[in-house]
């Protein structure tokens, strides 16, 4: 599924760039020929494990294990896993990193990028960033929906991820807005890159740490945060397929 000179490139990233060992959770539905009643055939499952076996078949720093979603109901619940296909990323320190969907096109950036950072450990975010997020009392629910074929997702996705990094107060997911339509309609989402924090507020397009942060704090204040006055500048986004598209992966994208 990744072509040979791409595997070429992240395997000597992968040698250069990782420094602790990143295991991989990967959460998919049971093979079957069968038709079970009630039961949705999960269409990207298979090819996102075979995009991870082939990844972790890159180096010896990446484990990746599979559970059953169906069946590994301990796993689920550990990991708050809600629909298939998903990925966890685990670092070596206790957090981790979900996305839910075959990370395709501009996506495959954030996959990379996100093993690369959660090996290290640490994030680029500024020192007043980390130190505000250091701060932080509550938990905080983060989504951000993105699709392959937008090149401004992996920016805000990889943010998202860092802030996660920074502090275990944030839960991160980053959703393929155009595999799951009912989702992405439920939270009327229309363009991507678009964030939802703790289903309080939205905003859609890229924001710097600094911005994002400022969000963060207002939603966990006692007053409720309205749409208008959060709003913060953002930067360029792409439209969504319209429901009932089927969405493309497209080519693999590398850092």
């Amino acid at each position: 599924m990744i072509p040979l000179r791409e595997q070429e490139f992240l395997r000597e990233k992968f040698s250069r760039e990782l420094v602790r060992r990143v295991r991989i959770d990967f959460f998919t539905q049971k093979e079957t020929s069968l038709l079970v009643p009630g039961r949705q055939p999960c269409q990207y499952c298979k090819p996102t494990g075979q995009m991870l076996q082939e990844l972790a078949a890159l180096t010896d720093g990446i484990s990746l294990r599979q559970h059953i979603f169906e069946e590994d109901r301990e796993a689920v619940a550990q990991y708050q896993v809600e629909r298939i296909p998903a990925i966890v990323l685990h670092g070596g320190d206790g957090r981790w990193l979900k996305y839910y969907g075959l990370p395709g096109g501009y996506e495959f950036v954030t996959l990379v990028e996100a093993i690369v950072d959660i090996s290290r450990g640490i994030s680029y975010l500024s020192g007043e960033t980390r130190k505000r997020l250091r701060k932080l009392k509550d938990d905080v629910r983060i989504q951000v929906f993105v699709t392959p074929a937008c090149p401004h997702c992996p920016q805000m996705a990889r943010l998202v991820y860092q802030v996660a990094l920074e502090s275990p107060r944030i839960r991160a997911e980053v959703i393929e807005a155009e595999e799951f339509p009912e989702l992405s309609q439920r939270h009327q989402v229309r363009t991507v890159p678009t964030t939802i924090i703790d289903d309080k507020t939205r905003f859609a397009g890229a924001v710097t740490d600094d911005v994002l942060v400022d969000v963060i704090e207002r939603v966990v204040q006692p007053a409720p945060l309205t749409e208008a006055t959060a709003a913060p500048e953002t930067g360029p986004v792409t439209p969504i397929s319209q429901p009932g598209a089927t969405p493309a992966a497209g080519k693999i994208i590398l850092p």
